[in-house]
């Protein structure tokens, strides 16, 4: 079978993007021809590698996966106008530069955020012939709307019967929550065009090590309490903040930020206007050190702004902060995640208008009061059971190659 990936966001960028791209070395390790149309890397911090600079279009082979990047306007996430842009830019690029690329596709999966990437799968499904597929990692504009990074309006209103037209052309759905499927049954999806295939985590987060990380960044003797990812509007970072300010008087305890976004300038602010010597932001880390900060460290932290979306939303940060063993507290009241928690060995969550709380958790934590450690080793062994990324990648494989003998 010959599949034709279409995303705006690909390695090495960072991220959820992980999840596409080790999908589809799997795929090709099975068997199948992946191709996979996307844009010139340049999320989060919108800085293009030096190796893609002043290209229009470019072709490279990674692991027996033909990648075709196309321009886009690149741009830092922490300017969601000029992003919106891109969306549009590249658009029109990978579409003029889908004619480039030779051959018949049997299926064309576009993923989704962004909003573009279906627009672009369907209008190449048409011309190709080929089955329509869309994988839903992020709801839009429904996340942004209550996020509120769009006002409700008839922009957004549009958009979103946009969406969900597509949604109903599509041979089939992927979901990568059950929340959203859900949602797509909610809004008269049928049930059997829609399977949900969750992100998983892949090995490197599975056997990862310390690699000296607390020793580099000064934090030996430390009790790190780390928040790993984008600094958005979609969490309430700024709980996690006074939790420091409440636990100023606990000089071991070190609350680290590793990761980048449209809030950042506003949480370091804060942290200056408190005085806090036990807060540092530690900017963007490479991809593949990531799961060397999460082993690091003592305590793992999440926490989502508590609107009703968030309620079918699970991180996939979360399969990774779940395999690195490490006890994790997350600012939740309820939802997909804490349920997944609950199963995985117990939830520890925080309503994140209450940063007392948190504090209370870190310090039952660092006392002992709960067991830390057997709380990550549970984490630990129910994605080694359940989450592993190959296990989901055969599943989802399975209903790509069941679609293709559909009549």
């Amino acid at each position: 079978m010959n599949i034709l990936i279409v995303t705006q966001h690909f390695p090495p960028e960072r991220g959820a993007v992980r999840r596409l791209a080790e999908f589809a070395r799997h795929f090709t390790k099975e068997g199948e021809q992946v191709s996979v149309l996307t844009a010139m890397p340049n999320y989060p911090d919108g800085i293009v590698p030096e190796k893609y600079r002043g290209s229009f279009f470019y072709v490279e082979e990674i692991e027996g996966v033909k990648i075709y990047r196309s321009y886009v306007l690149p741009a830092s996430n922490r300017y969601p106008g000029k992003r919106m842009i891109g969306f549009i830019i590249f658009m029109i690029t990978a579409l003029i530069n889908s004619f480039r690329i030779k051959g018949d596709f049997d299926l064309i999966l576009a993923s989704t955020p962004t909003v573009t990437t279906p627009v672009i799968g369907w209008i190449l499904a048409k011309i190709r012939r080929a089955k329509f597929v869309i994988e839903i990692r992020d709801l839009q504009p429904e996340s942004s709307e209550e996020f509120g990074n769009l006002r409700h309006s008839l922009f957004t209103r549009g958009l979103k019967k946009l969406m969900h037209s597509l949604y109903r052309k599509a041979e089939h759905v992927v979901s990568v929550t059950d929340g959203i499927t859900s949602y797509l049954v909610e809004i008269g999806i049928d049930p059997k065009r829609i399977s949900t295939i969750k992100s998983g985590v892949g090995s490197e987060f599975l056997h990862s090590e310390t690699n000296g990380v607390r020793k580099r960044f000064g934090w030996e003797g430390k009790y790190l309490v780390l928040y790993c990812g984008t600094l958005g509007w979609a969490h309430t970072l700024e709980t996690v903040i006074e939790a420091a300010r409440h636990l100023v008087d606990q000089p071991d305890i070190e609350f680290v930020f590793a990761g980048d976004g449209q809030k950042r300038a506003a949480l370091e602010g804060m942290v200056r206007d408190y005085g806090l010597k036990n807060v540092s932001f530690i900017g963007l880390q490479e991809l593949e050190t990531v799961p060397y900060f999460l082993k690091a460290s003592d305590v793992l932290v999440e926490s989502l702004k508590e609107v009703p979306i968030t309620k079918g939303t699970f991180p996939c940060k979360l399969f990774e902060y779940m395999a690195s063993g490490r006890p994790i507290i997350f600012g939740s009241r309820g939802g997909e995640a804490v349920r997944e928690l609950e199963m995985a060995g117990g939830a520890l969550w925080f309503p994140t208008d209450r940063p007392e709380r948190l504090s209370e958790l870190i310090l039952q934590l660092k006392n002992g009061k709960i067991d830390g450690d057997d709380l990550g080793k549970k984490y630990h062994h129910h994605v080694v059971e359940n989450h592993r990324r190959e296990l989901w990648a055969d599943r989802y494989l399975k209903v790509i190659r069941d679609l293709k003998n559909s009549c």
